[in-house]
């Protein structure tokens, strides 16, 4: 195949809006940003990564930060070096470069993408293969109002486009919280079911007093209930037995993954391609997940159809992702930037089989969505 070197990295930062503003914990948002990098080598392909984040209130990280070490920390020590080498590369940038999760997870994508054109084959083929082609995808009650939830579901139900959901909390008390929750469910149970996602914002005592309640109303799963270091607390929820304890915030790496299977703080594991570094680590995380009898759930930072790409591809390589996903991104935004976006279909999202990532860029959506200033700026 002869010598094959990265030439070039180049990186834009986009906003697409999306079709309704969304509520998280912490701040609601009418549209979302990304970091779109390329990787050009010297036989001319390109691979393509993204990288976005709920908002620097998740993690730390922001689209601006992930720009700025990609492209002044990780593009140099990239420059000159075959992509094939990935783990050696990936070793390399660990060393260089402490956290910065998501801005690694972005270059791996990238890195993932052109290996893939080169050996002509889909990425999940480098992951160790496909174990499904298809996965459930739960759709994010955001609408900001108990009554709208509850008729949004109602809606997607009846049209046949989502069947399960979850829904957002931390914005109010966490009693009023679980009072809340408790009364989107009772609302939906005709029809479906909900898990719930408090992003971290509840405290023990009144998770503890809750559960046998939340229980009774049929809830699917608690997702991060209490605070990303409260591991202890985790784990006296999830021996409660009452409603699935599943992590997020608290599994952001493999020695996080080993932390909670020793104490028994999950009975789900939350996967999500960039706050874990990328596709290669998240796979590792639901193997040490498998190991220890923990079902998996395929978590979104809200990707574009770029980013959702790279997450089938390596959800749909796991045996243990039990709980579905919440792929919605590419329907939850207005416009995409690929030229065929991956879509939903009655509840379901099926992995690319191109090359690579299986999508290709779309130049003018990205011309028609490129930053052109720096945001909160005006004269």
């Amino acid at each position: 195949m002869g010598e094959i070197k990265i030439k070039k990295l180049t990186t834009e930062l986009l906003d697409i809006p999306i079709k309704r503003p969304h509520q998280f914990a912490t701040v609601k948002v009418s549209s979302k940003s990304f970091v779109l990098i390329r990787l050009e080598l010297s036989n001319g392909f390109i691979g393509i990564g993204e990288g976005t984040t709920p908002g620097i209130w998740w993690n730390g990280e922001s689209v601006e930060t992930m720009q700025l070490v990609i492209e002044q920390y990780i593009a140099p020590l990239l420059a000159e070096e075959d992509p094939r080498n990935l783990e050696t590369l990936l070793q390399r940038i660990n060393r260089h470069i402490r956290g910065n999760a998501f801005a690694k997870a972005t270059v791996e994508m990238a890195l993932y993408d052109v290996i893939g054109k080169i050996y002509n084959v889909p990425v999940y083929q480098l992951l160790g293969g496909l174990y499904q082609e298809r996965i459930p995808v739960r759709w994010s009650l955001a609408s900001g109002t108990p009554e709208g939830d509850i008729q949004e579901a109602k809606d997607y139900v009846m049209s046949g486009q989502y069947h399960i959901f979850k829904i957002k909390s931390g914005k109010a008390s966490p009693s009023d919280d679980v009072r809340r929750s408790i009364h989107i469910a009772d609302g939906i149970k005709d029809d479906s079911t909900i898990g719930i996602d408090p992003n971290g914002s509840w405290d023990r005592l009144t998770s503890k007093k809750s559960m046998e309640d939340l229980s009774k109303s049929n809830i699917d799963f608690i997702e991060q209930p209490l605070p990303p270091n409260d591991i202890e607390g985790l784990a006296q929820l999830a021996d409660m037995k009452q409603v699935p304890i599943m992590a997020d915030e608290s599994l952001q790496s493999i020695h996080d993954a080993l932390r909670l299977v020793d104490q028994k703080a999950a009975d789900i594991f939350s996967l999500k391609i960039h706050k874990s570094g990328g596709m290669k680590n998240t796979v590792k995380i639901a193997g040490i997940a498998e190991a220890a009898g923990i079902s998996c759930f395929g978590g979104t930072s809200l990707e574009s159809s770029i980013g959702t790409a790279a997450c089938l591809h390596a959800y749909c390589s796991i045996s243990n992702l039990d709980y579905g996903s919440e792929l919605f991104g590419p329907d939850w935004l207005a416009d995409d930037l690929v030229t065929d976006p991956i879509t939903i279909k009655e509840g379901q999202i099926q992995v690319p089989h191109q090359p690579g990532l299986g999508v290709e860029l779309d130049e003018d959506k990205i011309a028609t969505y490129k930053r052109t200033c720096k945001q909160g700026v005006s004269n």
